[in-house]
């Protein structure tokens, strides 16, 4: 009589190479985005020398492939700056119907998961299908542990919130 192991599949693998991808190309364009401030507004970022540095530098280049390079060298030094504290620094939150919108879209997508995402798909070109999708569904899953367990932390909300504001800051 042989028994054969159990094994617990969890879906939670880590983010797929696609997914960093996608992260990094955010993090590009957010880079981008913030290298078109004035000088006085970078300075009072909470970003650190070297990416300052950088961003300025961006501005000078003028070659295609320089202009490349460099972005993905931001992107780099972008993995390391505290992304929400950013996306607060931009212009666009500190409109308060904007904020009010993007709080009633988070609560669209968690009342109606999937079936919301078209809304968001549509608002917004950068967004991306998967990578919403599975944002939705980890933080609808982490709602429902929340019932039974509420002290547990609603980082999977938190994310998909954060996502919802680089889509935001991207599209303006």
């Amino acid at each position: 009589m042989s028994s054969t192991p159990e094994y617990e599949f969890d879906d939670e693998f880590g983010p797929s190479k696609s997914d960093q991808k996608r992260s990094v190309e955010r993090l590009q364009d957010l880079g981008e985005r913030l290298a078109k401030l004035r000088e006085e507004k970078l300075r009072k970022l909470p970003i650190d020398d070297a990416l300052l540095q950088a961003l300025l530098t961006m501005r000078q280049l003028k070659s295609h492939e320089a202009i490349r390079r460099h972005r993905q060298y931001i992107g780099k030094l972008m993995r390391h700056a505290d992304e929400p504290a950013l996306l607060a620094a931009l212009d666009p939150f500190k409109q308060p119907a904007l904020v009010r919108q993007l709080a009633l879209l988070h609560q669209k997508l968690m009342e109606q998961g999937d079936a919301a995402a078209s809304d968001v798909l549509q608002r917004y070109p950068a967004a991306d299908r998967h990578t919403l999708r599975q944002h939705i569904r980890l933080a609808r899953k982490e709602a429902e542990l929340s019932i039974e367990k509420p002290e547990t932390p609603q980082t999977a909300r938190d994310r998909l919130m954060l996502y919802l504001q680089e889509l935001a800051a991207l599209a303006n």
